[in-house]
């Protein structure tokens, strides 16, 4: 676990020509021991699986292209600090063995993103966008830490380890349930709790967006797959799966009638996140593997998305979907790119989303047929506002402004190509995570 984070400082710190090598090198490193030991390693306060070694390495890989599509902004030095500080608060939370440890950097890693959108925001509403970040995700997770103080105190251990011995004295306590699951609704989010969501994507610089939607939000998930054997089956648990799956069905329309490209983007997020919890509070095998090939998938497709949008922005100087017209007449390479983001977006053929929203659809059929309607309703607005995206910033005639357009230049495709091949690679090979 050390030499992972050893190896993400020195790659967050190191000239952008070398991050690349040195991000597989750290891959190969970190994975090699994973086939001549079992794969649960407990060392000490830290700990790995395949669950947190899949989120940690996303985590290196977005921070590398948040870097790439960070390049010309002022106060580098001090954006690259933070990146650091993100990158390493995000790692520890993924690889901790200590709920404590787990809660302290759950929630330290609002700090950086908070001064991210602060400092490197676009507008004035950055203030109000950024407090609504921190008060949200703040305010509901200090129940989870009365929750922390309680098994500490019944157990003794912060450990991780001791959680499955104190499901009997949790499991029936309906007011524990939620305390806990509050703090991780928010961050995913889910619906009803989602406002500072699309105010900070807005406000955020691309950086921002693109580690806010692939990593941030995945917290949610791993937290409740971490201390989700302390519920059991509840009431409670059926009525938030219940409601999430009819948020997620409202919120696809809701993104149909927007135009702002980001804003779209945030609320398909929330829409994928209501399958996500679905998954992982149903406690199955298909449930939870589900949820974290779409937690993957859309971790890389969302950071994606939010760099090529912001790519158009540069040029068109909007984010409105009516300004950006006719794209694929003068960038085809970002045409395709944008193509194959749009189509994972919705779960598209080749993608690894689709692996991870089938398993989690047939799930769902096991739980209750009930509720398959709400996932017809997702699915159809999904691919609806995926293909809105595509077709209307790609189709069409351009705009008098087009003698400004840039030609995209070598780091903006390799930012793309290194979003939308690990989507399909994955796909062909799971077994890779």
């Amino acid at each position: 676990m050390m030499k992972i984070l050893i190896i993400s400082t020195l790659m967050i710190m190191a000239p952008v020509s070398i991050q690349l090598p040195l991000l597989s090198s750290m891959m190969i490193f970190a994975l090699f021991p994973l086939n001549m030991s079992n794969m649960f390693n407990m060392i000490s306060m830290l700990n790995y699986d395949m669950i947190s070694i899949s989120l940690m390495i996303m985590t290196l890989w977005i921070t590398i292209l948040m870097k790439f599509s960070q390049f010309n902004s002022f106060m580098m030095n001090s954006l690259f600090s933070l990146f650091l500080i993100l990158n390493l608060s995000l790692v520890c939370s993924f690889s901790s063995n200590s709920v404590l440890m787990f809660y302290f950097f759950f929630e330290w890693s609002l700090l950086p993103i908070f001064m991210i959108i602060m400092g490197w925001g676009y507008q004035m509403e950055r203030l109000k966008a950024s407090l609504y970040l921190l008060f949200y995700t703040l305010f509901a997770s200090l129940p989870l830490l009365l929750v922390i103080l309680l098994i500490m105190n019944n157990s003794f251990s912060s450990s991780m380890f001791y959680l499955t011995f104190l499901n009997n004295f949790f499991m029936n306590n309906q007011l524990i349930t939620l305390m806990t699951i509050t703090a991780f609704l928010v961050k995913f989010p889910m619906f009803f709790v989602h406002q500072w969501l699309p105010k900070a994507h807005v406000e955020a610089p691309v950086a921002g967006s693109m580690i806010l939607a692939g990593v941030l939000l995945k917290l949610g998930g791993y937290g409740l797959l971490r201390l989700g054997v302390l519920f059991g089956s509840s009431d409670l648990l059926v009525k938030v799966m219940v409601f999430s799956l009819l948020g997620g069905g409202l919120l696809g329309v809701v993104c149909l009638s927007h135009s702002d490209m980001k804003v779209m983007i945030a609320y398909s997020s929330v829409v994928h996140m209501a399958l996500i919890i679905v998954g992982v509070l149903s406690f199955s095998s298909w449930g939870i593997n589900g949820a974290m090939m779409v937690m993957i998938a859309h971790g890389v497709c969302s950071s994606g998305m939010f760099s090529c949008a912001n790519m158009m922005y540069e040029r068109a100087h909007s984010r409105s979907i009516m300004c950006n017209k006719g794209i694929l007449n003068f960038f085809p390479g970002m045409s395709i790119m944008w193509f194959m983001l749009c189509m994972a977006n919705f779960g598209g053929p080749f993608t690894y989303n689709l692996l991870g929203e089938i398993l989690l659809i047939v799930n769902l059929s096991t739980l209750t047929a009930l509720l398959l309607s709400s996932v017809i309703l997702i699915s159809f607005f999904s691919a609806a506002y995926s293909l809105v995206l595509y077709s209307s910033t790609q189709q069409g005639a351009m705009f008098n402004y087009s003698y400004s357009l840039s030609n995209m230049c070598f780091r903006e495709l390799l930012v793309l190509f290194s979003h939308v091949w690990p989507l399909i690679i994955i796909s062909v090979s799971p077994m890779l995570i």
